[in-house]
């Protein structure tokens, strides 16, 4: 029985296996859930990289970047999560890493577990006593507003002020509010604040969320941050159910940024009527104590002997001089007159200076200076960004150039290696001289051993090709 040959098996190369199994475990586990402990958690780029581990094994993930920024929370190490995503195996590395794409904690008590234990150390601290919790300031020269720049929240706060206190003065401290940023542009916000010391309260805004949406404000870096600031803090996230530790240490907390803009700034119209009825009030009892001043002056002077008797000065002594009794007399009503004025004066200066419309004179003088300032920090700042502005033409003038420079180098490199190339090619060589000797098999001749006296080979020449017969074999 004859035996048929078999076609060798062609071996894969390392990159072929390492395709197929990356194919394979794409298509197989395009979305698979796994639990673990958080482990080695570095960032880099934007990219969130770290392990997740239990008792019998280990995996590596990542986080992108473009991912990361819609998540609630970065991961800790320690900490136990449900991760979502996508194993994904490098094909030139073989290595296995799994692309997440969510992050749960392993159950809501993991989440509340740690943050009744920051909430226990904060209260055995005093944190939340409410003897520390200062009060609002009647009428804040300026509010600082923390929240994101964009959105409905900063809108919402600055209409609400400026309806109730037009000319009110805001400084925005521009924070992400949610995702894994939030914690560290939060904490950056509440500081730059108190050390700008500008405004005299702060509202700490964002349109509310789910708590894991919220987990920033129970961090203990942001809560600390809260509880530093110089100023008064007054919360406003939007939300119904659990307050959050940023809440508990806070001055004042609100239920959305409407109400925190209505319990910072009262109503101007309301200030002015109630100055004009203090006014009112002052100068109707002024009025009163100058009538009873009068009243009393009057009293004295028509009970004054001199006055109740004048014949009494006719009747003096011979030796003494009606005249100066006279001027005495005089004298004594001018003094008494000049002291009720300038008591009069006294009172009327003082009571100028309490009157409420005048200190409110002085605050709008106040915030007019302010406002200016203001102004002229837009106008530096507009005339900056349009210089900028103008030299982006240049800019990109000289960045096309040097482009084109660029490419015309790569393009002459790449010339001179092809021409390098093909100076070394076989048709190249052969018109050099070289010739290519073959075997009867085909097999290129490398060494005069691999043939004999008598064996035939074939040569071929840079034009045309030779049968020959070997005759002798030099070693």
């Amino acid at each position: 029985m004859a035996v048929q040959p078999q076609e060798a098996i062609r071996p894969l190369s390392v990159l072929e296996l390492n395709t197929r199994i990356h194919e394979l475990l794409a298509m197989r586990y395009q979305s698979v859930v796994v639990k673990g402990e958080v482990n080695g958690v570095s960032l880099s780029g934007g990219h969130v990289w770290f392990a997740l581990k239990d008792p019998g094994a280990r995996l590596d993930a990542v986080i992108f970047s473009s991912t990361a920024r819609r998540l609630p929370f970065l991961p800790q190490d320690g900490q136990e999560l449900v991760v979502t995503g996508q194993v994904d195996y490098h094909a030139q590395s073989g290595r296995m890493k799994l692309v997440v794409s969510r992050l749960d904690y392993d159950g809501a008590g993991k989440m509340r577990e740690a943050t009744e234990r920051l909430k226990r150390q904060l209260e055995a601290e005093g944190a939340f006593d409410p003897s520390r919790k200062r009060p609002l300031p009647f009428l804040p020269r300026s509010v600082a507003l923390i929240t994101s720049p964009s959105g409905a929240v900063i809108h919402d706060l600055q209409e609400t002020i400026w309806e109730r206190f037009p000319n009110m003065s805001l400084y925005v401290y521009a924070a992400q509010v949610q995702g894994t940023a939030s914690q560290r542009s939060l904490v950056a916000a509440l500081r730059q604040c108190d050390r700008d010391r500008a405004a005299d309260v702060c509202i700490v805004a964002r349109g509310g969320g789910s708590p894991e949406e919220l987990m920033a404000f129970n961090q203990e870096p942001v809560v600390r941050a809260v509880q530093a600031m110089r100023i008064p803090v007054v919360t406003a996230l939007g939300h119904t159910s659990d307050r959050t530790l940023a809440d508990l240490v806070a001055d004042r907390e609100a239920r959305t940024p409407t109400a925190a803009a209505e319990l910072v700034v009262p109503r101007k119209r309301d200030l002015l009527r109630q100055l004009e009825e203090g006014a009112h009030r002052l100068r109707r009892a002024a009025g009163m104590a100058l009538l009873g001043r009068e009243q009393a002056l009057t009293r004295r002077l028509a009970t004054a002997p001199i006055l109740q008797d004048p014949i009494r000065l006719l009747l003096v002594p011979a030796g003494t001089d009606l005249l100066q009794k006279q001027q005495a007399l005089r004298r004594l009503q001018q003094d008494a007159v000049t002291r009720r004025r300038d008591r009069l004066e006294e009172v009327i200066r003082r009571l100028g200076q309490l009157n409420p419309i005048e200190v409110l004179r002085q605050r709008q003088r106040g915030l007019d200076e302010r406002r200016l300032r203001w102004t002229r920090s837009l106008d530096l700042v507009t005339s900056f960004g349009r210089r900028e502005q103008e030299r982006v033409p240049t800019l990109q003038s000289r960045l096309r150039t040097a482009l084109e420079r660029t490419l015309r180098e790569l393009d002459a490199a790449l010339v001179s290696r092809a021409h390098r190339l093909r100076s070394l090619g076989t048709q190249e060589t052969l018109d050099r001289g070289f010739a290519i000797v073959r075997d009867a098999s085909g097999r290129v001749l490398r060494d005069g051993a691999q043939v004999g006296p008598g064996h035939p080979v074939g040569i071929t020449l840079a034009r045309g090709s030779l049968d020959c017969t070997v005759e002798r074999v030099e070693p």
